[in-house]
């Protein structure tokens, strides 16, 4: 079950994020047409800013469901088991409680400022815009959770997974070159 609403939490943020990244392309060739035929669109700068930021939150959810965000792998696992668990612990309890405070804060301020309207686009509520903001707190509250089983685990074992990206990567390109170089004395 967990694994499924993960699986369907990624395929969900990627065509968001994907969906996003489409529109917003649209909307600046747009603005460039119709800037060169001498009728700019007033309403573009606004909204090209905010799907950027669309994006980016939507993005940074995604990450954290993938444990693909920088990060201190190296100092983790070079601790004994441990110093492991603890400095884990104090990872995971700082994460959740800063997007706990994002999420509690944004929400405060949707209640102030979600009555007004864009500048240019009087017609959209402030609190859709701004209401990425707690959407993704909490989008990213719910990865860290999701991903936390198999977190738990690599550090229970000492498996540090980037360690073992890297090795599969450089395995996989010596292999390339050594087919290269073999295709290349025939």
């Amino acid at each position: 079950m967990r694994l499924r609403l993960i699986r369907w939490l990624d395929l969900l943020l990627q065509a968001v994020t994907i969906g996003l990244i489409i529109i917003l392309a649209v909307i600046v060739l747009m603005a460039v047409a119709f800037r060169y035929s001498g009728a700019s669109l007033i309403w573009y700068d606004e909204v090209a800013i905010v799907l950027l930021a669309w994006i980016t939150y939507t993005g940074a959810a995604l990450a954290v469901l993938r444990n693909a965000h920088l990060g201190f792998a190296g100092l983790l696992y070079g601790l004994p088991q441990a110093g492991r668990f603890v400095l884990f612990a104090i990872n995971e309890i700082v994460f959740i409680g800063a997007f706990a405070v994002v999420v509690w804060g944004s929400w405060v301020m949707l209640g102030i400022f979600g009555s007004e309207t864009m500048t240019t686009l009087r017609w959209v509520p402030r609190w859709f815009i701004q209401g990425i903001v707690p959407v993704a707190g909490i989008l990213m509250i719910l990865g860290r959770l999701l991903t936390l089983p198999e977190r738990l685990g690599n550090v229970r074992s000492g498996r540090d997974p980037d360690s073992e990206e890297i090795a599969q990567e450089l395995a996989r390109a010596e292999a390339e070159i050594a087919a290269q170089k073999e295709k290349a004395q025939r």
